[in-house]
């Protein structure tokens, strides 16, 4: 059973995100450009928004928060994320690229992409019903702690299986026990390298947006906008490469050590 170097997914993660960061944009300029400029656009517009509002009123923020601005923008990046991870998924693992120049594509392909994140996303949803149905009630001593644990189960899973994702962008075979199978034995070392990951974006954005605060002053505040919108797609692409390692490492290498010699040949 291969074990997970934590340290050597995120180097290599980070290493070729930096390395090919340029190569990347330039993949998938078009919904990227739309992408970020719909969440700058977001940002500011909800700073005016809540501008008026007591920051510890959360309740007041929330409701301010949410509206059809809020609402385009999460219906847009459903649809512009698969277009883009898609692509850099398979530039990733397949060395493809895209000789448009406008690369907006959303297929069959795209499709299970976006169909496999929303089923992640809603493995950790039964803990939650089971917290907020119950915490109410004369059950709430049992429904939070069994809502906790089923939140942490389903959140494993869900970092389990998020190695479907790059199975279904490059059309390899979507099989979710051999999924299991192969992740058995790694949660922690998944769970580490996503957190190691979220630390060291984390310290970079601490250093980046001192660098940009400098520069902001000569420059004036849009620098700050487009920093954030660079680093952004940097955390983007970390994230996808991530998960293209963890997926090479875990199931390709063990799909090629079980392949015949004659087939790991071609």
């Amino acid at each position: 059973m291969a074990k997970l170097d934590v340290v050597g997914t995120v180097t290599e993660s980070y290493k070729g995100a930096w390395s090919h960061f340029g190569e990347m944009v330039k993949l998938v300029w078009a919904p990227v450009v739309v992408y970020v400029a719909a969440n700058v656009l977001h940002s500011m517009s909800l700073q005016s928004v809540t501008e008026g509002i007591d920051p510890e009123n959360i309740e007041a923020v929330l409701q301010a928060s949410w509206g059809w601005q809020a609402a385009a923008v999460t219906l847009l990046g459903l649809f512009l994320w698969p277009i883009i991870a898609v692509a850099w998924h398979r530039f990733i693992l397949l060395g493809e690229t895209s000789s448009s120049a406008l690369y907006f594509k959303f297929g069959r392909r795209e499709a299970r992409f976006l169909l496999t994140s929303i089923f992640l996303s809603l493995l950790v949803v039964p803990g939650v019903l089971v917290m907020i149905v119950g915490a109410g009630t004369a059950l709430s001593a049992f429904a939070i702690p069994v809502g906790l644990v089923l939140m942490v189960a389903g959140l494993a899973y869900a970092l389990r299986l998020s190695l479907l994702l790059p199975a279904v962008a490059t059309d390899a075979a979507v099989d979710a026990r051999a999924i299991l199978d192969a992740t058995q034995g790694n949660v922690f070392a998944i769970f580490g390298a996503h957190f190691l990951n979220v630390v060291a974006l984390l310290m970079i954005a601490i250093v980046v947006s001192i660098l940009i605060g400098i520069v902001a002053l000569v420059m004036g505040p849009v620098i700050g906008v487009i920093g954030g919108a660079v680093l952004g797609v940097f955390g983007q692409i970390i994230s996808v490469a991530i998960l293209s390692v963890m997926y090479r490492e875990l199931v390709l290498s063990q799909q090629n050590a079980a392949s015949p010699p004659d087939v790991q040949a071609h």
